[in-house]
């Protein structure tokens, strides 16, 4: 037989051996829906519920490259968009309506710096507001410093087009970090560049809608490098070391259509590496190859250059080498998918799939935008519903995603495609502003409650019997500390762990909490009629205990990781959990195999090896089970009635009481030398 014989017959066994290894390789994932139980549904307590605006989008009135890009190519214009710049206010009461713990939202660059030498000093004040109300309310704020929009200066200098104007972008982020970030945790340097580049610089949809590979190589790199620069600058800066900057890429999939199609595999491999691979690698290895280079080049600064990765997360496409690049046309879809507004497919597998593809950064995990354009919303319940549940089955997995960002708040102006598609949790009429919850907003509010972080239950009403003057008129609760009542250190530790919602059991002094707030926290008050002890005190608030709550005690500071204890306690399978620490100067507890099994406040033993630390996570049934009417002790009865069955979370951190004016006098230094 002839060489050119035997390769005819082993060509096709080539190529299809070469098919099965890339479809191994690379699987497309369905998950049989219609069989699958969306209601199961886990995540962390401390998950990071949250939706998420961009400026241009919602704010109204702009003057950048997008208002000047749509006046060129005779686009809808954004316009008054949401007026969210006059109506934010009220904008931050339907967030808080929907009961999400954080926000994420973009800087106008435009509005701060509209000429390259003038500085708008009441814009930067009212976003300081903005800032400051959210926190009031509970929200914890993210802002983006680049969301696709810039000032028109910058984008007449060539904008990113040029290498030395990233030093411009550079000056407003540390500018606004200087301003905000002693406020402000979570920073996105810039969103989705792979979006920005390919729709400006390859098909021209957006700013400034040119074709060309080579600039489009020049603008991904420049974009890089001013992640690497702004990441580096800001973190040397005062709260830098404290603050979580991010890198936000939007994940698209990319499957060939054909399966059986090598060509489409080529395709899809190309695509994927222009659009997600070479950006993560980049991120992962410092080098980075700009999307159609064959070289990568080193960035300074880029390796390392994200303390989380922030992922966009809509759909994937089908490739072949005649794709479309107009966004007018339909994609392809598969015959099982059904096709949103924006005609791509609701594939939520995807959200799974963009999980492994950024596990290898080694970096926590946000979902920074998950939405759907729809209508009339009913597609957008079950895409909720449905990637919801891949992301907590991928958390099951050891996924480490702490946080989920629904796009978007309200229906906004979404570029290229002006006011045609609706991303919203709230609806918007255009014509009179007038903001609607949808359905899917009533859903993932319902979500959002069913998983957030307990109810802190704070015993606050004990008096300072040792405390002499101090405390002569009032609770040690409300004996100040570093300037603030030590019940204000504690709401102020517990907000930082994400709780929104306490009830503060005063004791039968309660008319002493008179007009005492805390921004923030959505606080209850309850009285007794007469001193009932602490186990009194509970049963006596019955009725307004949630199924599990953090009981905390009213002077007692301690600094502990509520997120670790909570998650523990819903996993032990026990109705009650104990911070134990083995760090104290004196013992009251024998705990073994992860459990309590003998307590004595009043005597100490040898066999003793542990200390209750304060802070417990308790089911409401313990109380319901042996609480009673009258005065009596939690730790005497409760201890006792559940010894053997207490689980143990240990943790050594240092904690303060404070019953004697010494301890308040270490708890003040201790304040003052790290700040509360």
């Amino acid at each position: 037989m002839l060489w050119w014989q035997i390769a005819l017959i082993c060509l096709p066994i080539v190529y299809f051996l070469i098919i099965i290894i890339l479809s191994f390789q690379n699987p497309e994932k369905h998950v049989k829906w219609n069989d699958t139980n969306l209601g199961n549904l886990k995540f962390p307590k401390d998950f990071l519920w949250g939706v998420a605006t961009a400026s241009h989008q919602i704010e109204g009135n702009n003057k950048n490259n997008w208002t000047q890009f749509e006046k060129s190519k005779g686009l809808e214009e954004s316009g008054l968009a949401c007026d969210h710049w006059n109506r934010w206010k009220k904008d931050f009461d339907l967030i808080e309506r929907l009961g999400v713990g954080t926000y994420r939202f973009s800087l106008e660059w435009s509005r701060i710096q509209p000429e390259i030498d003038f500085w708008d000093e009441k814009v930067i004040l009212q976003y300081s507001n903005m800032v400051d109300n959210l926190i009031s309310r509970g929200i914890e704020p993210m802002v983006t410093l680049h969301h696709f929009s810039h000032p028109i200066w910058f984008q007449e200098k060539g904008g990113f087009e040029v290498g030395k104007n990233v030093s411009d972008w550079v000056d407003f982020c540390e500018k606004m970090f200087n301003l905000l970030g002693d406020r402000v945790k979570w920073w996105c340097t810039i969103n989705e560049p792979a979006v920005f580049t390919t729709m400006g610089y390859v098909l021209g949809e957006f700013p400034p809608g040119i074709r060309s590979f080579k600039t489009t190589r020049s603008v991904a790199k420049n974009m890089m490098l001013a992640h690497a620069l702004c990441y580096r600058k800001l973190k040397k800066l005062p709260y830098g070391d404290k603050a979580k900057i991010g890198f936000v890429k939007n994940i698209n999939i990319f499957d060939p259509y054909r399966r059986w199609n090598l060509l489409h595999w080529i395709q899809a491999k190309i695509l994927d590496e222009m659009f997600n691979k070479c950006w993560l690698r980049g991120l992962k290895t410092g080098k980075f190859r700009p999307p159609s280079s064959l070289f990568s080049k080193k960035i300074d600064g880029l390796k390392g250059s994200s303390d989380f990765i922030g992922v966009n997360y809509y759909t994937h496409l089908l490739a072949t080498p005649f794709m479309p690049t107009k966004v007018e046309i339909d994609p392809l879809i598969r015959p099982w998918e059904d096709r949103t507004d924006f005609r791509y497919p609701m594939y939520a597998e995807g959200l799974r799939r963009s999980f492994e593809m950024v596990k290898n950064l080694n970096l926590p995990i946000y979902v920074t935008e998950n939405g759907v354009a729809d209508d009339d919303d009913d597609m957008r319940p079950e895409h909720i519903r449905r990637h919801l549940w891949i992301t907590s089955q991928a958390i099951k997995d050891g996924y480490d995603i702490r946080g989920f960002y629904h796009w978007s708040l309200m229906d906004n102006f979404e570029w290229a495609e002006g006011y045609t598609q609706r991303f919203g949790l709230y609806h918007v009429n255009y014509n009179t502003q007038e903001r609607t919850l949808k359905e899917s907003g009533r859903l993932y509010s319902e979500i959002i409650n069913l998983n957030r972080m307990p109810q802190i239950v704070i015993l606050a009403g004990g008096l300072g019997t040792r405390l002499g003057k101090l405390a002569k008129d009032i609770p040690k609760s409300l004996v100040e500390v570093n300037g603030l009542p030590i019940i204000s250190h504690i709401l102020k530790w517990a907000y930082g762990q994400g709780c929104r919602r306490a009830l503060i059991l005063t004791g039968h002094n309660g008319e002493k909490f008179k007009g005492f707030k805390f921004s923030g926290m959505d606080l209850k008050f309850h009285r007794e009629s007469e001193p009932l002890g602490t186990g009194g005190a509970l049963f006596n608030a019955l009725e307004l205990l949630d199924d599990d709550f953090i009981l905390l005690w009213g002077d007692d500071y301690h600094p502990i990781q509520y997120g670790e204890l909570v998650n523990q306690h819903f996993n032990s399978g026990e109705k009650l959990t104990m911070t134990v620490t083995e760090s104290h100067d004196s013992m009251n507890l024998k705990h073994y195999g992860g459990r309590v099994i003998e307590y004595n406040k009043n005597e100490t033993s040898e066999q003793f090896n542990g200390y209750e630390a304060g802070t417990s996570v308790v089911s409401k049934s313990v109380v319901v089970k042996y609480g009673k009417l009258g005065k009596w002790s939690w730790e005497e009865i409760i201890y006792s009635k559940l010894s053997g069955k207490i689980n143990v979370y240990l943790d050594n951190t240092k904690f303060w009481d404070v019953g004697t004016p010494e301890r308040i006098l270490k708890l003040e230094q201790f304040f003052k030398g790290r700040g509360p």
